[in-house]
């Protein structure tokens, strides 16, 4: 009897020890079970936060470490938290993935950090989701698309900064003049409908309702293959299914091509190169794309040139790229976003709380600072607001491009969110094999053929995850 209780006591202990042992597992390798926005902070401790900013990338700059931005950032933050050290270092944007690569095999990776992309990327299981520390409530105050492009699974992944999107530009001077069943077309456009649909030559017959308005009144940026993409994955429903199954097939590649070739054969569309602006700004065109907000910065160049055909940017209304808009229409364009990392082994539900806390101060903040010069918008849009008078003065946005800019933004639902793998798989096929593809058909280097050439190449790529 006595035997059996030793015995008895002994496998309690055992059970104990393995479950804590497992619990100490499941701390270091899912510390998300963890994060608690109400976590203690203990006075006594001195907590380091270390932040990565991307530097270099784009059209839109981070603030240098030595500007003043960053000094009140941490100002600010230390006056609320004052027993934390927080520590800058600038990151050039073509050293980011082998610096991240290297941090996080070493389970070191910044607690916080600041990069931009077309398409976001998911860097490792320490990454963290900001789900806890966003309320519901919140998150409507956020541009939509954003949002949905840091939505991994069922978790947000990073703090939505800045949105520099990418749009076509139409005079409004032009779309008044027209007549018959053109306005409604346009009416399409403008509401995202005119691009897509359930099958590609219902969209073409559409757009060629435009026709009446003059030839090559639509003129397109040569060697810009953005617009191809966007009009892959609306066509294929996200490019990627739930489980990794491939939705874009040959057929709807080669639609796609013979609709961009069609638009250029029967004189809607024409690529432009070098007069893109200049032909539009000075009256010729009806609607001229891509581009970004910062076709409504050109007032002062445009006078300048002596382009007085429109008045930036009252005369110009911003509408949807093709395959931007509706229930499976990506924001188009880049974001800046604010990532938060757990370090390895895990340094405690408080350590997590203050990097949350520092990135959503950084993602506001800087939301800001990126957006005086009218090249993008904050992602909270309640920001707006403190840019008001600012976006008048200087740029001569008034409440009619706010509302433009408003419509425009809402407009993009987002792709369907997948899991962290199949996210990555497809987030790789956009920039490994489409975008590559695309770049080499529209600048001429291959022809139609290059439909069965990318099929062949995702299914290739998709076969080597599936058999993982």
């Amino acid at each position: 009897m006595k035997g059996r209780t030793v015995r008895d006591a002994m496998v309690v202990l055992v059970q104990v020890i393995m479950g804590f042992s497992g619990w100490q597992w499941v701390q270091q390798h899912y510390p998300h079970i963890r994060l608690d926005p109400e976590a203690e902070i203990d006075p006594e401790r001195t907590y380091t936060i270390n932040v990565w900013v991307e530097m270099g990338r784009g059209l839109v700059k981070n603030p240098l470490l030595e500007a003043e931005f960053w000094s009140q950032i941490i100002k600010g933050f230390r006056s609320v938290y004052p027993n934390t050290e927080i520590v800058l270092q600038a990151v050039s944007a073509a050293e980011l993935e082998r610096e991240m690569q290297d941090a996080l095999a070493r389970g070191r990776p910044p607690h916080v950090l600041v990069a931009s992309s077309e398409w976001f990327r998911l860097w490792s299981k320490l990454q963290l989701p900001i789900d806890r520390f966003l309320p519901e409530e919140e998150r409507a105050r956020y541009v939509p698309g954003a949002l949905a492009k840091v939505t991994v699974g069922e978790s947000l992944m990073a703090w939505p900064s800045q949105v520099q999107p990418r749009v076509w530009a139409a005079s409004r001077r032009h779309l008044d003049k027209l007549s018959g069943d053109l306005p409604e077309a346009l009416r399409q456009w403008r509401e995202g409908g005119l691009w897509s649909g359930d099958d590609l030559q219902g969209a073409r017959d559409r757009i060629l309702k435009l026709k009446g308005a003059g030839q090559n009144q639509l003129a397109h940026q040569l060697g810009n293959s953005g617009t191809l993409l966007d009009l892959a994955l609306v066509a294929s429903g996200g490019l990627l299914g739930p489980k990794g199954e491939l939705l874009l097939n040959e057929e709807l590649l080669s639609g796609i091509i013979d609709l961009w070739q069609a638009l250029q054969d029967e004189k809607i569309m024409e690529l432009v190169q070098g007069t893109l602006l200049t032909d539009f700004l000075s009256g010729k065109r009806l609607a001229v794309g891509p581009v970004g907000l910062w076709i409504w910065t050109l007032k002062e160049e445009a006078a300048i040139r002596g382009y007085k055909a429109l008045a930036v940017p009252q005369d110009i209304i911003l509408i949807p790229p093709p395959g931007s808009s509706g229930e499976l229409g990506t924001l188009s364009g880049t974001t800046v976003d604010v990532a938060v990392f757990a370090q390895r082994p895990f340094q405690g539900p408080a350590q997590a709380r203050l990097s949350m806390e520092l990135a959503k101060a950084i993602s506001r903040e800087l939301g800001l600072e990126l957006s005086r010069r009218g090249f993008g918008v904050p992602a909270y849009k309640p920001l707006w607001d403190e840019l008001v008078e600012e976006w008048q003065s200087t740029l001569g946005w008034g409440p009619e491009q706010r509302a433009n800019l408003e419509q425009l933004l809402e407009s993009a639902a987002g792709l369907p969110a997948l899991s962290p793998k199949w996210h990555e798989a497809r987030r790789r096929l956009i920039v490994e094999i489409l975008l590559p593809g695309f770049d080499d058909f529209v600048n001429g280097k291959v022809g139609p053929e290059i439909a069965e050439q990318l099929d062949k190449e995702m299914r290739t790529f998709l076969a080597s995850l599936q058999g993982r």
